[in-house]
């Protein structure tokens, strides 16, 4: 790993930046004005500790920890209801135990979301990966370096415990207060703001909500959904209907026998048909997965470059089985044979077909058309290849009928994944749809239906492809919501700089 990382102590690059970066730009967005620090100080010291909360976070992830961060940081007395006995467990669960805490590089681009697309780019436009690298390291406390194979940041420790640690101990070093057990049901609107209702316990009074409860993926972490449900029912909020995404895909694989463990570098797209008028003609439109990895599972398919992808497929599959009278908790949906999807169509090697053509026909013909692809990929994959074009392993090249090498190459580099269905929240890494963006004020992330009430993280209807953009998301939206509550209570509605 050492060999993987760039740190800042060995990177003359970063080095290099480290020494730009003391620019009046960054000195204008590290100093608050004085007066303003030290009322806010003020308030938080005369604030008794008996004292209930100013600003109520719900949820204790990624998201709402950093909410409460900084809200807190803005003078406010904060407490987080975490409904489990631990707070931040995904984060635990995240990049494999290591924790790939950011991407080198963000956009738009890199989010699905069902709202209007410029109010994503509002949110993101709040902060910036490398403001949120300094603040990971220089606040946290996480020394953190480079993997340049994937373009994550990771923690140098590996350690995904590390990063949960370090950012509840941030959080508690401000002053807030973390609450287990604490599972907050409802709110009600009150004169003074909102009313939590919670299980086993009294109603509890505060000014100001941040909603950070999560999603609806890994339900063994805690998830159950309670957020989609508060922002329905007691905030009057239109969701965009949640679906598992990331998630891993089921069906058949090629040659009809399954091939478990084998994982392969591939080209992946999506392609949707876009059916017209009688007259029209069907237009594709086509996306394509920005990673290569690609596995064969027990049940079917996995890998960044499906997961990246399964959204298209898994969307129109969760709303169908949802009209049909299924519960969103549904650890599976299937096809139903009627309603077409999206496609996903895969070239197994990256090569194009003409390549492959090539490759084929080439001299000399005594070769075996099974080591010519067996060259090329592994050798279970080679072999369910073969039997996708109807040919025996024992076929020379010169005897390769053209029939059957046509089919070959549609195999190799066009074949459709034959998906009939996901394997659930159980499996998602996230939850798509949520809260629409159009019903936030991006510019502080509070409620347009319900004021006083703030969204952050993954109950909003936006999702990050694999490679630490989900935290982008948690670590971006989280600030915006926490240091808009701060101020809402503090001195009343400031937009965030």
């Amino acid at each position: 790993m050492g060999a993987m990382l760039n740190t800042r102590a060995v990177g003359a690059a970063r080095l290099g930046a480290s020494s730009v970066r003391f620019s009046v730009g960054r000195i204008a967005h590290r100093v608050r004005p004085l007066v303003a620090t030290l009322a806010r100080r003020r308030h938080a010291i005369a604030s008794a500790s008996n004292d209930p909360p100013e600003v109520a976070v719900l949820g204790g992830g990624a998201a709402g920890l950093t909410a409460a961060y900084f809200a807190a940081k803005e003078g406010a007395r904060v407490t987080v209801y975490e409904r489990t006995s631990e707070a931040g467990k995904k984060i635990l669960m995240s990049g494999g135990a290591r924790c790939n805490v950011l991407p080198v590089a963000g956009s738009a681009a890199d989010f699905v979301t069902e709202s209007t697309p410029r109010l994503l780019k509002n949110v993101l436009a709040s902060w910036n990966v490398e403001r949120c690298r300094e603040w990971l390291e220089d606040d946290v406390g996480l020394a953190l370096g480079i993997e340049h194979v994937t373009n994550k940041y990771f923690p140098l420790s590996n350690s995904s415990r590390e990063v949960r640690d370090k950012l509840l101990q941030a959080c508690v070093s401000e002053g807030v207060k973390v609450r287990y057990g604490a599972s907050v049901e409802s709110l009600r609107r009150t004169d003074e703001g909102w009313a939590l209702r919670i299980r086993d316990a009294s109603e509890e009074n505060v000014p100001v909500v941040v909603l950070a409860m999560g999603g609806l993926s890994f339900p063994a972490v805690g998830t159950d959904g309670t957020g989609y449900a508060i922002a329905r029912r007691d905030l009057n909020h239109v969701l965009n209907e949640p679906y598992p995404a990331l998630v891993p895909l089921t069906g058949a694989h090629p040659g009809g026998e399954m091939m478990p463990g084998v994982s392969v570098d591939v080209s992946l797209e999506c392609e949707t048909v876009a059916v017209g008028d009688e007259k029209s003609k069907k237009k594709k439109k086509k996306s394509k997965a920005s990673r290569e990895g690609f596995l064969f599972t027990h049940r079917g398919y996995s890998g960044p470059s499906v997961l990246d992808l399964s959204h298209n497929v898994v969307r129109p599959l969760a709303r169908l089985a949802r009209e049909g009278g299924a519960s969103e908790r549904d650890d599976e949906k299937s096809v139903d044979g009627t309603t077409p999807l999206p496609s996903l169509v895969v070239n197994w090697s990256g090569e194009s077909r003409e390549m492959w053509q090539t490759r084929l026909t080439a001299p000399p013909g005594k070769a075996l058309v099974a080591t010519r692809l067996r060259d090329a990929l592994p050798q279970r994959l080679a072999d369910a290849l073969l039997v996708e074009g109807g040919i025996d392993n024992t076929c020379k090249v010169a005897d390769l009928r053209k029939e059957n090498r046509l089919k070959l190459l549609d195999a190799l580099t066009r074949y459709t994944i034959p998906v009939d269905g996901h394997q659930g929240y159980r499996k998602a890494e996230v939850t798509g749809g949520g809260v629409a963006l159009d019903e936030i004020d991006t510019k502080s992330m509070q409620s347009l239906a319900s004021p006083g009430v703030f969204f952050c993280g993954e109950v909003c209807d936006v999702f990050g492809r694999i490679g630490g953009f989900n935290f982008l998301w948690a670590w971006t939206s989280g600030r915006l919501a926490g240091m808009s509550a701060a101020r809402k209570v503090l001195d009343g509605t400031r937009t965030v700089a």
